[in-house]
Order: C-alpha cells, then structure tokens, then sequence
C-alpha cells in the first residue's frame, strides 16, 4: 500500500464582470489624479483624457530644492502602440545664489512628453496594467529645469574675500594692504 493521499476541494471562484475587475477611471482618480486610466485610449490614436493634479515632491540640486507640492496639468492622447502624455509641470522652488548666499523662493515651470507603451523605455516608464502615471516624468523634467548655479542677478558682484560682506549692498573700501596676507608672495611672484 503507498502512502495516503488527501485532497483539498477548493470552492469554484466566482466569476467577475470585467467592469469588477478593472477598476474605473473615477474610483483611479479618487485615489490620484496623476494616475491615469488609459485602456481605452491605447489603439484609438487621437483619444485624449484630460490630466490635472498635483503629488508633494522632494528634489534637490545643489542648495537648490523643492520641498513641497508639484503640479501636473495636461493630457494624455492614445497611439496606435500605447499613449503620449504631454504635460506642464510648476512648483516653488527655493534658490540659494551661488556668488554672494542670498536665498529666495521662485515659480518654476516646464513642460514635457513621455510615450508609454507596454514595454518599458530606457527610463523604466510603461503602461502598468491600464494605468499610466504622469508623475514622474513630469518630476524628472522639472528637475531638468532647476538651476544648477542660480544667480540672484546677472550682474551679482559676490561677496568680498576679506570681510565677507555682500558687494551687492555693502561696497567694500578696500582693506588695506596685501602684505598680511599669506598669499601676499604669491602675487608677488606674478607681478614679477
């Protein structure tokens, strides 16, 4: 005799509408407006579907940084192989002048395109089930759009090597002679 084999009889799953398993376009944007329902459009090349949202976002370059809400307005249009979104994005960014440290907040804004299709593009953006997200290559725009090197002005004199005061506001006079300087044999040498 061999062993005793036991089976488990599972109950049949009950079988779903296709409007049960898909969720709608209302309930995705109930969840995020960024996310965007996009299996009708694909193949009917011209379709659109109207996109507008904003997601808190956390980029930095430098002592440049966006700390806050980013928002994402415009559309996506079906192709015949997936969808093209294209897109405006804007957010406050804040900006510290690399010449003299002066800081203040600016308006950014940027547009953009990205085509998802099935297959992901060398970004790793695709079609995820029905559902694109615009986000991120709105992100990554406007990333590509902040300043490396802000200027508070183009004509921004820095900040004085001596003293450290803005040049901008306060003018030095000057601060008297270079001989005490440990530099001073250096200019010496060049002078000569």
């Amino acid at each position: 005799m061999g062993p005793a084999t036991s089976y488990i009889r599972l109950a049949p799953r009950p079988q779903r509408s296709q409007s049960e398993r898909m969720p709608s376009p209302e309930s995705l944007r109930e969840r995020d407006d960024l996310v965007v329902e996009v299996g009708d459009l694909v193949g009917h090349a011209g379709r659109i579907r109207d996109v507008s949202g904003s997601r808190q976002a956390s980029l930095r370059l430098g002592e440049s940084k966006l700390e806050g809400p980013l928002q994402v307005d415009g559309r996506v249009v079906g192709t015949l192989d997936g969808v093209q979104a294209e897109f405006s994005a804007s957010g406050s960014v804040h900006l510290s002048c690399v010449r003299c440290l002066a800081e203040w907040d600016e308006q950014l804004e940027v547009s953009g395109s990205q085509h998802f299709s099935i297959d992901p593009d060398e970004d790793g953006y695709a079609i995820e089930g029905t559902t694109v997200d615009v986000f991120g290559p709105a992100q990554d725009e406007f990333a590509l759009d902040i300043p490396v090197a802000p200027l508070c002005q183009d004509d921004c004199r820095g900040l004085c090597p001596i003293c450290g005061s803005d040049l901008n506001s306060d003018p030095c006079d000057g601060h008297g002679e270079d001989s005490d300087s440990p530099f001073a044999v250096l200019k010496d040498l060049l002078d000569s």
